[in-house]
């Protein structure tokens, strides 16, 4: 079973996002990626939502440099502020310290890539998803262990990643779809805790 919280939520494969040439036309896709992955960290803000077969799916909003919502659904809600976390389930919050050292532990570029000397990079051309023109990327990672795919717009920011992942000898298939990179209207407060 998938626990709900960030670390479950956003594995690094996961949070393997902003993808693109982002203007490096002599660049090698895999540098590329990390130039994308530097703008994708450096967004003031984001909204993805996220599912994983046929079960109900999770909608994140992200605002720098430390604020997260997730929201689970009939679950309920997370959000994390900090390096502390509020749990709203069944109509109750309860107030306590975020997993694994809170958001700002997941932002780094060694979190979303991995080891880069492992790191694999694939172009796979150009794709349109949604509508909108995306150049598609396959990345892959030994250390630790990963494999996602990708379709970037030519702002540099992700349009759509899917990544498999292996939990407990299972696989999972995630597929995240992004928008609303820098929208100023994304707030997130720290709820009444009752």
């Amino acid at each position: 079973m998938i626990k709900t919280s960030l670390s479950a939520t956003l594995p690094p494969a996961v949070l393997l996002l902003g993808l693109c040439a982002s203007g490096l036309a002599s660049a090698g896709p895999k540098e590329e990626v990390v130039a994308a992955v530097d703008k994708f960290l450096a967004a003031k803000t984001y909204h993805a939502s996220m599912s994983m077969g046929p079960g109900p799916g999770t909608e994140t909003d992200f605002v720098a440099p430390d604020r997260i919502r997730i929201k689970m659904g009939a679950m309920g809600e997370q959000i994390m502020i900090g390096d502390t976390m509020y749990l709203t389930m069944q109509g109750k919050t309860r107030k306590q310290a975020s997993p694994g050292g809170g958001v700002a532990a997941t932002r780094s570029r060694d979190k979303i890539l991995g080891n880069q000397q492992t790191l694999k990079v694939t172009a796979l051309g150009a794709e349109t998803i949604g509508g909108v023109a995306t150049k598609k990327y396959k990345v892959e990672n030994s250390q630790p262990k990963s494999s996602s795919t990708f379709w970037v717009a030519a702002n540099g920011y992700p349009v759509q990643a899917v990544n498999v992942a292996e939990v407990s000898g299972k696989t999972y298939t995630s597929t995240l779809k992004y928008s609303r990179f820098n929208d100023p209207s994304i707030k997130i407060e720290a709820p009444a805790v009752k």
